[in-house]
Protein backbone atom coordinates (compact mmCIF):
# COMPACT_ATOMS: atom_id res chain seq x y z
CA UNK A 1 0.00 0.00 0.00
CA UNK A 2 2.85 2.39 0.90
CA UNK A 3 4.45 1.70 -2.45
CA UNK A 4 1.22 2.57 -4.26
CA UNK A 5 0.93 5.82 -2.27
CA UNK A 6 4.51 6.74 -3.15
CA UNK A 7 3.90 6.02 -6.86
CA UNK A 8 0.73 8.11 -6.76
CA UNK A 9 2.64 10.98 -5.10
CA UNK A 10 5.30 10.96 -7.80
CA UNK A 11 2.61 10.79 -10.47
CA UNK A 12 0.94 13.85 -8.93
CA UNK A 13 4.26 15.70 -8.82
CA UNK A 14 4.82 14.87 -12.47
CA UNK A 15 1.36 16.13 -13.45
CA UNK A 16 1.89 19.39 -11.54
CA UNK A 17 5.24 19.84 -13.27
CA UNK A 18 3.62 19.30 -16.66
CA UNK A 19 0.92 21.87 -15.86
CA UNK A 20 3.56 24.40 -14.83
CA UNK A 21 5.51 23.82 -18.04
CA UNK A 22 2.30 24.16 -20.06
CA UNK A 23 1.58 27.49 -18.36
CA UNK A 24 5.14 28.75 -18.91
CA UNK A 25 5.19 27.58 -22.52
CA UNK A 26 1.75 28.91 -23.37
CA UNK A 27 0.13 29.41 -26.77
CA UNK A 28 0.76 33.16 -26.81
CA UNK A 29 4.31 33.26 -25.52
CA UNK A 30 7.09 30.65 -25.51
CA UNK A 31 9.44 32.86 -23.50
CA UNK A 32 11.36 29.96 -21.93
CA UNK A 33 12.13 28.78 -25.46
CA UNK A 34 12.82 32.36 -26.63
CA UNK A 35 9.89 32.06 -29.03
CA UNK A 36 6.74 34.09 -29.43
CA UNK A 37 3.70 33.85 -31.66
CA UNK A 38 2.40 36.79 -33.68
CA UNK A 39 -0.78 37.14 -35.71
CA UNK A 40 -0.43 38.89 -39.04
CA UNK A 41 -3.25 41.45 -38.98
CA UNK A 42 -2.53 43.12 -42.31
CA UNK A 43 -2.29 42.18 -45.99
CA UNK A 44 1.01 44.06 -46.36
CA UNK A 45 3.05 40.81 -46.40
CA UNK A 46 0.85 38.97 -48.92
CA UNK A 47 1.56 36.55 -50.63
CA UNK A 48 4.13 35.40 -48.06
CA UNK A 49 1.76 35.88 -45.14
CA UNK A 50 -2.00 36.02 -45.37
CA UNK A 51 -4.20 38.03 -43.00
CA UNK A 52 -4.68 36.24 -39.64
CA UNK A 53 -1.92 33.70 -40.23
CA UNK A 54 0.07 32.94 -37.08
CA UNK A 55 3.86 32.95 -37.20
CA UNK A 56 6.50 31.79 -34.73
CA UNK A 57 9.39 34.19 -34.13
CA UNK A 58 12.64 34.18 -32.15
CA UNK A 59 12.64 36.94 -29.55
CA UNK A 60 15.45 39.47 -29.16
CA UNK A 61 15.93 41.21 -25.82
CA UNK A 62 17.76 44.57 -26.20
CA UNK A 63 17.24 45.19 -22.46
CA UNK A 64 19.48 42.18 -21.82
CA UNK A 65 22.19 43.46 -24.14
CA UNK A 66 21.05 41.47 -27.17
CA UNK A 67 20.96 43.04 -30.62
CA UNK A 68 19.68 41.86 -33.96
CA UNK A 69 22.38 40.89 -36.44
CA UNK A 70 20.76 41.94 -39.74
CA UNK A 71 20.34 39.38 -42.50
CA UNK A 72 18.94 40.61 -45.78
CA UNK A 73 15.62 38.92 -46.52
CA UNK A 74 14.64 38.29 -42.89
CA UNK A 75 11.05 38.98 -41.92
CA UNK A 76 11.35 40.96 -38.69
CA UNK A 77 9.02 42.25 -35.99
CA UNK A 78 9.80 45.77 -34.79
CA UNK A 79 8.37 48.80 -33.05
CA UNK A 80 8.50 52.51 -33.87
CA UNK A 81 9.42 54.80 -30.97
CA UNK A 82 6.43 57.09 -31.50
CA UNK A 83 4.03 54.14 -31.84
CA UNK A 84 5.14 51.75 -29.11
CA UNK A 85 1.75 50.03 -28.93
CA UNK A 86 2.15 48.54 -32.40
CA UNK A 87 4.26 45.67 -33.68
CA UNK A 88 5.17 45.86 -37.38
CA UNK A 89 6.19 42.94 -39.59
CA UNK A 90 8.28 43.66 -42.71
CA UNK A 91 11.14 42.22 -44.76
CA UNK A 92 14.74 43.47 -44.49
CA UNK A 93 15.82 44.82 -47.89
CA UNK A 94 18.56 47.39 -47.22
CA UNK A 95 21.44 47.28 -44.72
CA UNK A 96 23.26 50.19 -43.02
CA UNK A 97 25.10 52.45 -45.46
CA UNK A 98 23.36 51.12 -48.58
CA UNK A 99 21.50 53.12 -51.21
CA UNK A 100 18.02 51.85 -52.04
CA UNK A 101 15.54 52.97 -54.67
CA UNK A 102 12.76 51.50 -56.83
CA UNK A 103 12.36 51.93 -60.57
CA UNK A 104 9.14 50.67 -62.16
CA UNK A 105 8.70 48.20 -59.33
CA UNK A 106 12.27 46.86 -59.45
CA UNK A 107 14.39 47.28 -56.31
CA UNK A 108 17.90 48.63 -56.81
CA UNK A 109 20.55 48.20 -54.10
CA UNK A 110 23.56 50.47 -54.67
CA UNK A 111 22.28 50.90 -58.26
CA UNK A 112 22.25 47.12 -58.90
CA UNK A 113 18.76 45.80 -59.78
CA UNK A 114 17.41 42.93 -57.69
CA UNK A 115 16.44 40.14 -60.16
CA UNK A 116 12.68 39.78 -60.50
CA UNK A 117 11.02 36.84 -62.25
CA UNK A 118 7.37 36.99 -63.34
CA UNK A 119 5.15 34.22 -61.96
CA UNK A 120 1.52 33.23 -62.45
CA UNK A 121 -0.91 35.79 -61.07
CA UNK A 122 -1.81 35.47 -57.41
CA UNK A 123 -5.52 35.05 -56.66
CA UNK A 124 -7.12 35.86 -53.34
CA UNK A 125 -10.48 36.82 -51.95
CA UNK A 126 -11.28 40.48 -51.27
CA UNK A 127 -13.16 41.55 -48.14
CA UNK A 128 -16.37 41.84 -50.19
CA UNK A 129 -16.04 38.23 -51.35
CA UNK A 130 -14.86 39.03 -54.88
CA UNK A 131 -11.75 37.35 -56.28
CA UNK A 132 -8.72 39.48 -57.07
CA UNK A 133 -5.91 38.53 -59.43
CA UNK A 134 -2.59 40.29 -58.81
CA UNK A 135 0.71 40.25 -60.73
CA UNK A 136 3.23 38.16 -58.79
CA UNK A 137 7.04 38.10 -58.99
CA UNK A 138 9.92 36.27 -57.34
CA UNK A 139 12.73 38.51 -56.12
CA UNK A 140 16.19 37.13 -55.37
CA UNK A 141 18.42 39.22 -53.11
CA UNK A 142 22.26 39.38 -53.40
CA UNK A 143 22.64 36.80 -50.60
CA UNK A 144 20.45 34.31 -52.46
CA UNK A 145 17.33 34.74 -50.34
CA UNK A 146 14.23 34.73 -52.52
CA UNK A 147 10.54 35.35 -51.90
CA UNK A 148 7.40 36.32 -53.76
CA UNK A 149 6.01 39.85 -54.03
CA UNK A 150 2.83 41.37 -55.44
CA UNK A 151 2.56 44.43 -57.68
CA UNK A 152 -1.13 45.34 -57.54
CA UNK A 153 -0.66 48.52 -59.59
CA UNK A 154 2.17 48.63 -62.18
CA UNK A 155 1.91 52.41 -61.99
CA UNK A 156 1.75 52.61 -58.21
CA UNK A 157 2.91 55.83 -56.56
CA UNK A 158 5.81 54.05 -54.84
CA UNK A 159 6.86 51.81 -57.76
CA UNK A 160 9.41 54.50 -58.62
CA UNK A 161 11.03 56.33 -55.72
CA UNK A 162 13.82 58.65 -54.83
CA UNK A 163 17.07 57.19 -53.50
CA UNK A 164 17.20 56.31 -49.80
CA UNK A 165 20.52 56.16 -47.95
CA UNK A 166 20.22 53.82 -44.96
CA UNK A 167 21.79 55.41 -41.85
CA UNK A 168 24.22 53.52 -39.62
CA UNK A 169 22.42 51.30 -37.13
CA UNK A 170 19.26 51.20 -39.23
CA UNK A 171 17.50 49.01 -41.80
CA UNK A 172 15.38 49.61 -44.89
CA UNK A 173 12.31 47.35 -44.81
CA UNK A 174 9.40 46.72 -47.16
CA UNK A 175 6.25 44.63 -47.23
CA UNK A 176 5.96 41.95 -49.91
CA UNK A 177 2.62 43.41 -51.03
CA UNK A 178 4.40 46.41 -52.49
CA UNK A 179 1.41 48.60 -53.37
CA UNK A 180 -0.31 47.92 -50.06
CA UNK A 181 2.50 48.41 -47.57
CA UNK A 182 3.49 51.46 -45.55
CA UNK A 183 7.19 50.85 -44.95
CA UNK A 184 10.62 52.51 -45.16
CA UNK A 185 9.62 54.24 -48.39
CA UNK A 186 7.32 56.40 -46.26
CA UNK A 187 9.86 58.32 -44.21
CA UNK A 188 7.23 60.34 -42.34
CA UNK A 189 5.57 57.22 -40.96
CA UNK A 190 7.85 54.16 -40.77
CA UNK A 191 11.13 55.30 -42.29
CA UNK A 192 14.38 53.57 -41.42
CA UNK A 193 14.08 50.96 -38.68
CA UNK A 194 16.68 51.18 -35.88
CA UNK A 195 18.36 47.87 -35.07
CA UNK A 196 17.46 48.52 -31.43
CA UNK A 197 13.77 48.46 -32.37
CA UNK A 198 13.87 44.90 -33.77
CA UNK A 199 12.16 42.63 -31.25
CA UNK A 200 11.89 39.31 -33.12
CA UNK A 201 12.77 37.43 -36.30
CA UNK A 202 10.04 35.31 -37.90
CA UNK A 203 11.11 31.68 -38.23
CA UNK A 204 8.08 29.85 -39.58
CA UNK A 205 4.40 30.03 -40.37
CA UNK A 206 2.75 28.21 -37.48
CA UNK A 207 -0.89 28.30 -38.58
CA UNK A 208 -1.17 28.84 -42.35
CA UNK A 209 -4.48 29.57 -44.05
CA UNK A 210 -5.94 27.69 -46.97
CA UNK A 211 -7.10 24.19 -47.69
CA UNK A 212 -4.43 21.54 -47.63
CA UNK A 213 -1.99 23.71 -45.66
CA UNK A 214 0.21 21.91 -43.17
CA UNK A 215 0.36 23.02 -39.55
CA UNK A 216 4.10 23.74 -39.60
CA UNK A 217 6.10 25.38 -42.35
CA UNK A 218 9.60 25.21 -40.85
CA UNK A 219 11.40 27.94 -42.80
CA UNK A 220 11.83 31.67 -42.67
CA UNK A 221 8.78 32.86 -44.66
CA UNK A 222 9.77 33.65 -48.21
CA UNK A 223 13.17 31.97 -48.10
CA UNK A 224 14.19 29.16 -50.40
Amino acid sequence: MASKRKSFRWLLVGLVALVLVAVAVSWNDFYLLRLKTYSNLSSNMRPTLEVDEVVLATKIFPSMGEHYEPVRGDVIVFTIAAKRANDYMKRVIGLPGERIRLQDGVVLINDVPVPRQALADYRYEHRDGSEISAPRFRETLPNGRSYEVLDLDPQGEMDTTREYVVPDGHLFVMGDNRDNSVDSRYTDYIGYVPLSGVSAVVEMILLPKGEGSSLWQPQQPGSS
